[in-house]
């Protein structure tokens, strides 16, 4: 006979219960339990020595283990966590019932970034040693991310100077306040009061924002965050910064982060694949990555070093006929050839402002009588083309473009590392850091990189594939 299951408040226990049964074998507590444990905690740079004296503290790894499984579970808040040490049955299992408060958290986050950072290439590490990584081939790319502060205090250089002449304002009217207080009363209190030294505080802010809008000719800055830069996150224009990743192809592991603040990727292929060998050891055979990192300096760069990259390049796959992508050189007469046949002269020479390289413009005199002009060029005076010192390099990329098996890998690209954004993105609505400056953002993306390769390596684990990980390290 059927009945019904409620809920009965006054049952006793003969023998209480066990808050090992809480938690399943296969379950994502035990794996960052077993992961954690396997650290060498002091090696790297977490505190691990008793105090003679002073109250009992929680370990480094019970609090690394909130810290992990937090981000595991898309939890990056500490009174969110602190909340889970009382409420989630998995993490009560994890640190053995203890509740650190937020503050304790907040405190073991700020004191041991440099050790927190240090658990990326951790992850890094294992997987390779769990045969995760094959060094096939690896992707790269990047996305931008918003930074804490708000587009509120992002100004311009005539903002800036209303606001310092208004804040100037303000504290010499606090000044004069304070000085006919102390007048009238001999007693009163003579530290400066927080308002104002708030106030002076806001205006020194204020200042070194000038001076970096000045000084760099940046048309706006945020005052609250003045390393971030004006970005197009998620279609529109916000401060933000750019964040890195490289990804193997076997597994889609992160083997190599950075999060930087120029707005582009022009000049970052190089420097994410020495981030790769640093922490590896070594590069995938072969690096694909999309039309913003194929800039003719990088790629020169890459075969200096003697990576193996494939770029997409800008206008080689485009239906434009007469695209400067389409105009030859030629050495002997130092001249480019259009693709009609007719030869450009050399006109002036210019200096990257980056590199200071030397850049080459030729012009086209034979403007008037070509039939082709105006959908060559829109300008009355003729096509000019620029001929970058890197014309060689860029020549043989284009030739690799021609295997079939090149421009195949060029596609895998796309189903390489952009579903690894796209899980940070999307499924751990991470849009935004959620502290304040560049180093502070290095920080975070590192541990939501290393979040993202615990997750992949937990598939693994959980099904029994992998033999056990102490084996393996």
């Amino acid at each position: 006979m059927s009945h019904q299951l409620k809920t009965d408040y006054s049952q006793i226990f003969l023998l209480p219960p066990s808050i090992e049964d809480w938690v399943e074998k296969d379950h994502p507590a035990r794996f960052i339990r077993e992961f954690v444990e396997l650290l060498d905690i002091k090696e790297l740079g977490f505190k691990v020595e008793d105090n003679e004296e002073g109250r009992p503290y929680y370990s480094s790894d019970v609090l690394l283990k909130v810290w992990l499984y937090g981000y595991f579970n898309r939890i990056r808040s500490p009174r969110q966590l602190e909340k889970m040490t009382k409420e989630n049955h998995p993490m009560i299992w994890l640190v053995t019932m203890h509740r650190p408060d937020h503050n304790t958290l907040w405190r073991f986050w700020r004191d041991n970034n440099k050790a927190i950072k240090k658990l990326f290439k951790e992850t890094v590490n294992t997987a390779i040693n769990l045969k995760l990584v094959s060094f096939v081939l690896g992707a790269v790319d990047g996305s931008k991310i918003r930074a804490l502060s708000s587009n509120k205090w992002l100004m311009n250089e005539k903002d800036i100077e209303k606001l310092l002449k208004k804040v100037d304002e303000s504290i010499s009217d606090l000044e004069k306040d304070i000085e006919r207080s102390q007048r009238e009363d001999l007693d009163c209190d003579t530290r400066l009061p927080k308002e104002l030294e708030d106030r002076e505080k806001l205006r020194e802010k204020i200042k070194r924002a000038q001076k970096e809008i000045r000084g760099n000719e940046r048309k706006k800055i945020n005052i609250n965050e003045q390393e971030a830069r004006v970005m197009l996150t998620d279609r529109k224009k916000d401060t933000g910064y750019n964040a890195q990743a490289v990804v193997d192809s076997k597994h889609r592991i992160i083997i190599a982060e950075d999060v930087l603040n120029e707005e582009n990727d022009f000049h970052l292929l190089v420097p994410m694949i020495n981030k790769v060998k640093e922490i590896t050891g070594t590069v995938p055979d072969k690096i694909v990555a999309d039309t913003g990192y194929g800039i003719g300096e990088q790629l020169s760069e890459a075969e200096n070093s003697g990576y193996d990259v494939l770029t997409n390049l800008k206008g080689i796959e485009n239906n434009k006929p007469y695209d400067s992508s389409k105009f030859e050189y030629n050495a002997q007469k130092d001249v480019m050839i259009c693709p009609e046949g007719k030869e450009l002269i050399y006109e002036s020479s210019s200096l990257y402002k980056e590199t200071k390289a030397h850049m080459r413009k030729y012009k086209c005199t034979h403007y008037k009588e070509c039939s082709v002009r105006w959908l060559c060029s829109k300008s009355k005076t003729g096509r000019r083309v620029k001929l970058t010192p890197y014309v060689d390099v860029i020549k043989r990329q284009r030739q690799k473009h021609e295997i079939e098996d090149n421009r195949e890998l060029l596609q895998k690209r796309k189903t390489i590392v952009e579903p690894v954004f796209g899980w940070i993105k999307q499924l751990d609505n991470f849009r935004r850091f959620t502290l304040n400056g560049l180093q502070n953002a290095k920080l975070q993306w590192s541990i939501v990189c290393a979040t993202v390769n615990l997750r992949t390596i937990y598939k693994f684990w959980a099904t029994g594939s992998l033999t056990k990980a102490k084996e393996c390290l």
